[in-house]
């Protein structure tokens, strides 16, 4: 019959593989995640890891104070599986961190494109997109700013934008405060075009998504125009 050391040395090791199996899933899953509100969901489970791989640390202590002579190959081999634990868990660490540095650039980056009264409204749109959303987005902008966009492409995409968000309210879907703020700016009489413009694009991510829950038939393909001027942005 197991002894109670027995026990519990088995049922912190078998622990300890099944953590290492989700730090697997979650390295794999995390090299082509962008999206910030996953991205979150993860950064708080490999927390929770943490915490756990702490909890198993103190549980071996206990257990190997209770040996006398040398280590079983048993406790060596959980030994080695903490350590590897806690290696990849610095490293999932460090890659987060990386990544949250380099979205937060890019999300301070647009921001200080836009006036003060309008920096509140695209700071909490910028909260809700991915990092090749925020990349889209300063694209267009810079191309926008050094008139790389011609007045063509320009009325597309806004007539696009105005249209589809005249559409969404006609089926009486209410957009959200920061979305339905930066609606309204669009709107406003004596605005500059190339400004409103401006304001737009960062709602295009969210009318594109509406676009695919809803057969809208505005008559201009948005996505497209948008694709369009990507694409000839990168010189295809």
């Amino acid at each position: 019959m197991a002894s109670n050391f027995d026990l519990r040395l088995q049922h912190l090791e078998d622990n300890i593989r099944q953590d290492q199996a989700l730090l697997k899933e979650y390295e794999d899953t995390l090299r082509y995640e962008d999206d910030p509100r996953r991205q979150s969901r993860y950064k708080r489970e490999i927390k929770q890891l943490r915490e756990s791989a702490n909890c198993y640390q103190k549980e071996y202590d206990e257990l190997r104070v209770q040996i006398t002579g040398e280590s079983n190959v048993q406790m060596q081999d959980v030994a080695i599986q903490l350590q590897q634990m806690n290696t990849r868990l610095d490293r999932l660490s460090a890659g987060q961190k990386a990544i949250y540095e380099n979205i937060n650039h890019l999300r301070q980056g647009l921001i200080a494109r836009y006036s003060t009264g309008e920096q509140n409204i695209i700071a909490a749109i910028t909260e809700q997109l991915d990092q090749s959303q925020m990349v889209m987005i300063s694209t267009v902008l810079d191309a926008i700013e050094t008139n790389q966009v011609t007045e063509g492409e320009m009325q597309r995409i806004l007539q696009g934008i105005q249209r589809r968000i005249t559409k969404l309210q006609q089926n009486g879907i209410a957009l959200p405060p920061n979305q339905a703020a930066l609606a309204e700016v669009i709107k406003a009489p004596g605005l500059d075009f190339k400004h409103k413009l401006k304001v737009g694009i960062p709602i295009i991510p969210f009318i594109l998504d509406y676009e695919g829950e809803l057969e809208l038939g505005t008559g201009i393909n948005l996505k497209a125009a948008l694709q369009a001027l990507m694409m000839r942005l990168k010189g295809e």
